[in-house]
C-alpha cells in the first residue's frame, strides 16, 4: 500500500511538489514564527524581572495603604543563599519646586545598581554619583523649565524626614510614556530617605544567581524560608509582583497553537484541494480497484497514506529548514524594524538583539498539526473513493 501511495504521487509531480512545497513552507513559517515570538516574549519578561528582581519584600497588603507610613519599614537582616543580591527603594510623593514653577512627582530613592539599569534610558547627562543628585523625566524638565546643573527643591511635608530637600539636575530621561516621563523623579536612596523617611524602604528587591527566567522552584523555596521570619511583610515571586503579567503566561501557549493553527488550516484546504483533484482524475482507477477486490477500507487506507507521505515529506523539509534559521536566530537578531519603530522599541527598554527559542513542546505543536491536517484533508476524498461503485466508476467520462 505504501509503495502504490508513492507511485500515486509520482504520477503528478508538479501538483505534488507544488502541495509539498507548501506544506513544507507552512512548516518553516510557524518554527520561525514561534523561534521569534518565543525571543521577544522572553526579552520582556526579562526587562520585567530586571526591573522587579526574583522576589520582592513589602508591607503586608500594600496594595490597599497609600500612605507612606504604612508602606515604609526598616529592611530586616536577610538570610539570602551565596551570591544573592539585595537591594532597598524608597517610593513616594513629592512637590517639586523650580522657581516659581512647581509639578506633582513620584519620588523614587535607588540605589547605585538601580540606577545602573536606568542608564538605557538616560537622553542627556550622566546618572547621579553623589547626594543631591538626581535624574528627571524629560517632560517633567520641560514642564519645570530647567536643564541639566539647575537646582530643583522636593518638597514633602507631614513624613518622618526633613520634608525639604535640594537637588542638581544631572541627568534626563527618555521614558516610554509621557505622563509616567512628567512625574519621574529619581535621587539616591540616602536622600530619599532623609527628606520621607529616615533609614526606611518600602521594597526591598532580591536577585539569586543562576536562576533562569522560568525557574520558579528556586524563588518559591527561598520564598517559604523568608516569610515566616519576616512577620507584617510579604514576599513575593517576581510573577505575584506582576499579576498583569503572571495572567498573561499561561495564555501564551494558547495564543501561539491559534495562530500555528490558521497556518495550518490554510495548508490544509490546498492539501485537501489537492486529493480531491487527484481523486476526480483516477475514479475509473478506483473503481477497477474495487472490482479487483481492494475493499472500501483498503482504498481509504490508500488515500490516507498519500496524504501522509505528502505532508510527511513536505513537514520534514521545512523542519529542516526552520531548524536551520532557529540555530542562526539562538546566537541573537535584530528585529527589521523601521528607525521609528526602533525608537519607540528601545523607548520601552527592550533590548535590540534578540534570541530565538523552540522548545520541544514547539517542534511537538508543529508536528501534531502536521500529521492532524494531513488526516482530516484525507478524510473526505477518502471516504468517496471509497464509497464508489466498480461498474459506475469504470464508466465515468471527466
Amino acid at each position: 500500500m505504501f509503495r502504490l501511495a508513492w507511485r500515486n504521487l509520482l504520477r503528478t509531480p508538479g501538483r505534488s511538489l507544488t502541495t509539498l512545497g507548501v506544506v513544507a513552507l507552512v512548516v518553516f513559517l510557524s518554527l520561525l514564527f514561534l523561534s521569534v515570538y518565543a525571543g521577544a516574549f522572553d526579552a520582556f519578561l526579562r526587562l520585567i524581572l530586571e526591573r522587579t528582581g526574583h522576589l520582592v519584600v513589602r508591607v503586608e497588603g500594600y496594595r490597599e495603604k497609600e500612605d507612606l507610613e504604612s508602606l515604609a519599614f526598616t529592611p530586616p537582616p536577610l538570610d539570602l543563599p551565596p551570591g544573592a543580591t539585595l537591594e532597598g527603594a524608597l517610593e513616594g510623593a513629592a512637590l517639586l519646586i523650580a522657581g516659581e514653577r512647581s509639578r506633582a512627582v513620584s519620588l523614587t530613592g535607588l540605589e547605585p545598581e538601580a540606577f545602573r539599569r536606568e542608564k538605557r534610558a538616560l537622553s542627556a547627562g550622566r546618572l547621579p554619583e553623589a547626594p543631591g543628585e538626581a535624574l528627571l523625566g524629560e517632560a517633567l524638565a520641560r514642564a519645570l523649565r530647567v536643564g541639566l546643573g539647575d537646582e530643583v527643591v522636593a518638597y514633602a511635608p507631614g513624613g518622618l524626614g526633613l520634608g525639604v530637600y535640594p537637588f542638581r539636575v544631572v541627568g534626563l530621561l527618555d521614558l516610554p510614556e509621557t505622563q509616567l516621563e512628567a512625574r519621574t523623579l529619581l535621587v539616591p536612596l540616602e536622600d530619599a530617605q532623609l527628606l520621607l523617611a529616615p533609614g526606611r524602604v518600602t521594597l526591598l528587591r532580591v536577585w539569586l544567581p543562576g536562576v533562569g527566567l522560568y525557574e520558579m522552584a528556586p524563588l518559591e523555596a527561598l520564598k517559604g524560608e523568608l516569610s515566616p521570619r519576616l512577620p507584617g511583610l510579604s514576599v513575593e515571586t517576581w510573577l505575584e509582583a506582576n499579576p498583569l503579567y503572571a495572567a498573561l503566561l499561561p495564555l501564551y501557549d494558547v495564543v501561539m497553537g491559534v495562530y500555528v493553527g490558521i497556518f495550518f488550516a490554510l495548508a490544509g484546504l490546498i492539501l485537501l484541494n489537492a486529493l480531491y483533484l487527484s481523486l476526480v482524475e483516477r475514479i475509473r482507477e478506483f473503481g477497477l480497484l474495487a472490482a479487483l477486490g481492494l475493499t472500501g477500507r483498503r482504498v481509504m487506507a490508500l488515500v490516507l497514506w498519500e496524504s501522509l507521505l505528502l505532508v510527511g515529506v513536505g513537514a520534514g523539509v521545512g523542519l529542516l529548514l526552520g531548524l536551520g534559521v532557529h540555530l542562526t536566530l539562538a546566537d541573537g537578531f535584530r528585529l527589521p524594524l523601521p528607525q521609528a519603530l526602533l525608537e519607540q522599541y528601545r523607548e520601552f527598554g527592550l533590548p535590540e538583539v534578540l534570541y530565538g527559542r523552540l522548545s520541544p513542546k514547539d517542534l511537538l505543536l508543529t508536528l501534531g498539526y502536521a500529521v492532524g491536517v494531513a488526516v482530516l484533508a484525507a478524510l473526505w476524498p477518502a471516504y468517496l473513493a471509497s464509497r464508489l461503485e466498480p461498474v459506475e466508476a469504470m464508466r465515468y467520462v471527466p
